[in-house]
């Protein structure tokens, strides 16, 4: 049984040094995804144009619709407060439903990330009230996240007052006001005491996340000791009532800046990890060692707890993450398509109504708004459609993701293990990608070389693409390999490749393998021979016995 099966995901998930480990003691690392605008929409996620995060720019989404509290009030003018009440709790339960659950496990993912928006749970009131049909809610999605064996991971997505100083706390505004108002962080704890007393004794809850994102803006860093001592006197609070579970801290920056990581958070239990944010990284192994470096020193998991972009560059990137043990979450499940009609990266995505244009135009202030009727069609509609069997499914990511059969990568994004590859190759490439590992990489036929970013250049230079622009060149003794996972039926390894003089190419695994003979000067072809029996995982190992070899592509089919 693999370190991923669901068939772990059974008791209490608790940290033994850089490990997790669940009720019986055995190594997991978690995979999942995050259910991003469940109790916390965000407004370029569901339906508003996709607009730069900063405040300065004129352009940005309207405030009416940017984050929780604007949509919903948005919801009120258009619809009214009737109809505004009964949407929000059917959103929850249509955002999130059974099959969602189940079809993560399906996939073959372990784990999910709830996002609570504080409101949902309490309401921003001078008393301590409970919204006890939200609490109803998540119950039942917990209960089937042990039907279908998923660790949940409760995420305490926005706290009162707002701790990020972005949109995606649902704030008052662009501030993280949260660290100047005491009432905001005593409200959170006693949040935080009432969610340990309900689930103290649910294991299926695998940790507590407990702020997220806290003071992303650079300029919030002073408030840096604040956020430290608060965690110290929430995690006091939450252990005084639950000692089970397993606690993720987040640091400044969008949860990328480790700075507060320099002590045990945890004394009394010893059970929690770091947790990391991971957008806009390089796939490859150099970009977690910032996070690898806290987890050593301090002896405790690391969790990429959120993160994304396009998914064959994800995936390399989290095949490197597992290198080093460490678990990882994507953002988000859920989201709707682009007002455009395009599609988004996410894997299940719902249509806009077919009248959503006026909704907007109502909203960026250009047009009347409909009647209330209308208004109110417009969203039912909204509603249907996010049900999961109404949603557009983006399949075939997950096999990148997971590194199963059925995707075809570059060549250069072979196995990270250093036992897995050797290169003589000390000149680097022009992205200085990899360098470290000596293999050779070179520009594919017809790709530049990437532009440098100048102090007067007024634009920024392109975004780096070294999966889609380099080749992998080998020559005599130098091999890589590929790796792939849980092959439920036979399927067949095909390598895209070229030499320009005669070569010789051994192909195999741990079930055999094959020469290749090229007589050189040839353009690419396909060699496609090796066939993978069921098994949890294979790895394909290409070396080169002689002459010098392009390759291009691998597939797995």
């Amino acid at each position: 049984m693999d370190v991923y099966s669901n068939e772990r995901v059974t008791g209490f998930l608790h940290t033994e040094g850089r490990k997790m480990c669940n009720g019986k003691g055995e190594e997991i690392l978690l995979r999942g995804w995050g259910a991003g605008n469940w109790t916390n929409p965000e407004g370029f996620l569901c339906g508003g144009f996709p607009r730069p995060w900063s405040a300065a720019d004129p352009h940005r989404v309207p405030e009416r619709f940017d984050r929780a509290r604007t949509i919903e009030d948005s919801l009120r003018l258009l619809c009214g407060s009737s109809y505004a009440s009964k949407f929000w709790p059917q959103w929850r339960r249509n955002h999130l439903g059974e099959a969602d659950i189940q079809a993560m496990a399906r996939y073959g993912y372990n784990s999910v990330r709830l996002p609570l928006n504080a409101r949902t749970f309490l309401p921003e009131e001078p008393m301590i009230r409970w919204n006890e049909d939200s609490f109803r809610m998540l119950d039942t999605v917990l209960d089937w996240c042990e039907k279908y064996r998923l660790y949940a991971i409760l995420d305490l997505h926005t706290a009162p007052g707002g701790q990020s100083g972005i949109r995606c706390d649902d704030g008052l505004g662009d501030f993280p006001r949260f660290f100047l108002e005491d009432e905001s962080m005593e409200r959170t704890i006693i949040l935080w005491e009432e969610i340990a007393r309900r689930y103290r004794d649910r294991w299926i809850v695998g940790g507590y996340d407990l702020l997220n994102e806290p003071l992303a803006p650079r300029k919030s860093l002073h408030l840096l000791p604040r956020l430290s001592a608060f965690y110290d006197r929430l995690i006091r609070r939450i252990r005084s009532v639950d000692r089970n579970h397993m606690l993720t801290l987040e640091g400044a920056q969008a949860a990328a800046n480790t700075e507060i990581f320099h002590r045990n958070f945890d004394p009394e239990c010893g059970n929690w990890c770091i947790h990391v944010h991971y957008y806009g990284l390089s796939p490859e192994r150099r970009s977690l060692f910032r996070f690898l470096e806290p987890s050593l020193r301090l002896n405790v998991p690391v969790w990429l707890g959120e993160g994304g972009g396009p998914y064959r560059d994800t995936a390399v990137l989290l095949e490197a993450a597992d290198f080093f043990g460490m678990g990882f979450n994507l953002w988000s499940w859920k989201t709707s398509v682009l007002p455009d009609g395009a599609l988004r990266r996410d894997p299940v995505q719902y249509r806009l109504p077919q009248k959503w244009d006026a909704i907007l135009a109502c909203l960026n202030e250009e047009a009347p708004r409909p009647s209330y009727a209308e208004c109110q069609s417009v969203f039912d509609e909204m509603l249907e459609n996010m049900k999961f069997e109404n949603c557009i499914l983006s399949p075939e990511q997950h096999a990148y993701i997971l590194r199963k059969p059925g995707r075809q990568i570059s060549a250069v994004s072979y196995d990270c293990d250093p036992c897995s590859f050797l290169g003589n190759w000390d000149y680097g490439n022009v992205f200085d990608y990899r360098t470290e590992d000596r293999i050779k990489m070179t520009l594919k036929d017809g790709k530049l070389p990437p532009r440098r970013a100048m102090a007067f250049d007024p634009d920024p230079a392109p975004e780096a693409k070294p999966l889609e622009n380099l080749l992998l060149e080998l020559s005599a003794g130098e091999y890589v390999s590929y790796t792939v996972l849980d092959v439920t039926e036979t399927c067949r390894a095909s390598l895209t490749l070229r030499a320009e003089e005669p070569a010789s190419v051994q192909i195999s695994s741990g079930d055999g393998g094959y020469m290749v003979r090229l007589p050189g000067g040839g353009g690419f072809q396909e060699i496609e021979g090796l066939s993978l029996p069921v098994s949890h995982r294979h790895r394909i190992r290409v070396e080169v016995l002689s002459g010098r070899v392009q390759i291009d592509q691998v597939a797995f089919r």
